[in-house]
């Protein structure tokens, strides 16, 4: 091979790594997920209450709709680590390792434990803790030289507690250029409106409007939808577009949370 041949490879080659590490003008698109699944059991602690078999029928439910979603990022809140009330099955062996390679979970308190699954591989690994038990697991998105922060968040609805999570919440994402922030708040619509107001956009309350998420109490109350029933949202920087925003009926957990499900279009 002649010296000319080799320095014109080499040139093609170092090109083309330098494009794939580095963002340019062409936007990056993710498909991203959020669903507090209620411990398995309809909001109550104890997971899925049915005898094996039917413990393995309703996995294959739940694995159904987790791999129709495609999600780049499945953000979620009280999960449990194991599926059914026996401890037969182990929810993330069951549900999440047939889709995605990496599986991030924070620290598993009685009620509330957070997690994020990707194919992406996230660095930093961290936790920001929130009053009570509650907190949001946060990990680094390395694109080229680029950073985008993911977090899996649930805030207390506590009286007493919740304000102040929502303040170190919005506190925390001020931190961030890229950020894709998703989680259970427990806020009232004008509390989801502080992320807009604080610089940021928003899924739920957003510019497709409302979506309901507390389904449970929605048909409690005889209604599909309300005044401080979409409590689940997914919060970016303003360089994160969001759109094709659904939160749909699963039949998985609909007596309990619906998802929260969007494109994300980054700019740099």
């Amino acid at each position: 091979m002649s010296r000319k041949l080799i320095f014109i490879l080499a040139g093609i080659f170092f090109a083309l790594y330098t494009r794939a590490q580095l963002p340019n003008d062409q936007s990056l698109r993710l498909r991203v997920g959020v669903y507090n699944v209620g411990h398995f059991n309809q909001g109550s602690l104890g997971g899925f209450q049915g005898l094996p078999t039917q413990a393995r029928a309703e996995i294959m439910n739940w694995r159904r709709w987790i791999g129709k979603q495609s999600l780049d990022i499945f953000a979620f809140n009280e999960w449990n680590k194991h599926f059914d009330k026996d401890s037969v099955f182990i929810a993330d062996q069951a549900l999440l390792e047939p889709f995605y390679k990496n599986r991030y979970f924070g620290r598993q308190n009685r009620w509330i434990y957070n997690g994020i699954a990707t194919n992406y591989k996230l660095t930093n690994i961290r936790e920001k803790r929130w009053p009570g038990d509650y907190y949001a697991i946060i990990g680094d998105l390395k694109i080229g030289k680029k950073v985008i922060t993911v977090m899996s968040s649930h805030l207390p609805w506590q009286k007493g507690q919740h304000l102040p999570g929502l303040d170190s919440l919005l506190a925390e994402m001020k931190k961030y250029e890229y950020l894709i922030c998703m989680g259970d708040m427990n806020a009232s619509d004008a509390e989801q409106l502080r992320f807009e107001k604080d610089g940021f956009n928003i899924a739920n309350g957003g510019y497709m409007g409302w979506f309901t998420t507390a389904a449970g109490n929605a048909r409690a109350a005889g209604v599909t939808g309300g005044l401080n029933m979409n409590i689940d949202n997914i919060v970016t920087t303003k360089n994160i577009k969001i759109l094709n925003v659904s939160a749909p009926f699963t039949g998985l957990n609909d007596l309990d949370h619906l998802p929260v499900l969007a494109d994300l279009i980054v700019t740099w």
